[in-house]
């Protein structure tokens, strides 16, 4: 049977390992089944959670695990490191976000900043779906990503790069991205439901009185001697 070990929880098979440490988790077996392990832990996690405000966050990552697994299953060639890629790297990287989750449901303040900051927000119950997905995101990738990638290697042990197929991901996550604000919406906030344009213009509508005095007196100060900037990159002042 192959073991998938996902914060200290054996997903398939096997029996209980211990704890992993974040991110460090690895999959052993059949990458297609990695993954799969990785959308029915994360399924069970979403679905624990309920109306909880740090579910939509893990509603977003069962999709992206549906697309990995679709990418996998339709384009068997798609990553020329798949045991890297769809086993290491994704079991590592759902890992770093259940070992923070965890903590922060045992009330252990260890767990890391980014996540504090997105798990009291969700708590706070002020802010919309869109923000608690966003807020996780950020922990996720600006936190997370720079660990599990030094933990397990930029580069094959050949010397060659991984960064394209860590740019084929990318895609998947772009693939992900409006099933999963669907559901979001229509599962969590219907708020979310006015992403992009709509979005932009909420975004836009913010204003704090005096910030343009602020910011610019700031930036006259950053700036103090430099010589003006009339042209960036053949666009027109």
């Amino acid at each position: 049977m192959t073991a998938v070990v996902l914060a200290g929880v054996v997903a398939v098979g096997g029996s209980p390992a211990g704890a992993a440490a974040a991110g460090q988790a690895r999959c052993a077996g059949p990458v297609l089944t990695c993954v799969r392990s990785a959308e029915r832990t994360l399924t069970a996690v979403r679905d624990g959670l309920a109306c909880d405000h740090r579910a939509p966050f893990a509603s977003v990552y069962v999709h992206v695990q549906r697309q990995l697994a679709r990418a996998l299953r339709a384009q068997p060639g798609y990553f020329s490191e798949p045991s890297w890629l769809a086993g290491d790297l994704n079991t590592g990287f759902v890992d770093a976000y259940l070992t923070a989750l965890r903590l922060d449901r045992a009330g252990d303040r260890s767990v890391p900043a980014a996540w504090r900051i997105a798990f009291d927000a969700a708590r706070g119950r002020g802010t919309n779906a869109g923000q608690d997905v966003l807020l996780g995101a950020n922990a996720h990738i600006q936190r997370d990503m720079p660990f599990v990638l030094e933990q397990l290697g930029l580069t094959r042990p050949d010397g060659r790069s991984r960064q394209a197929d860590f740019e084929r991901f990318q895609l998947v996550l772009d693939r992900a991205y409006i099933p999963a604000v669907e559901e979001v919406a229509r599962s969590y906030d219907p708020v979310v439901g006015l992403a992009d344009a709509r979005w932009a213009v909420l975004l836009a509508s913010v204003r704090l009185p005096a910030q343009d005095i602020v910011r610019d007196a700031w930036c006259a100060r950053a700036h103090a001697g430099s010589q003006p900037v009339t042209r960036i990159a053949g666009v027109s002042p």
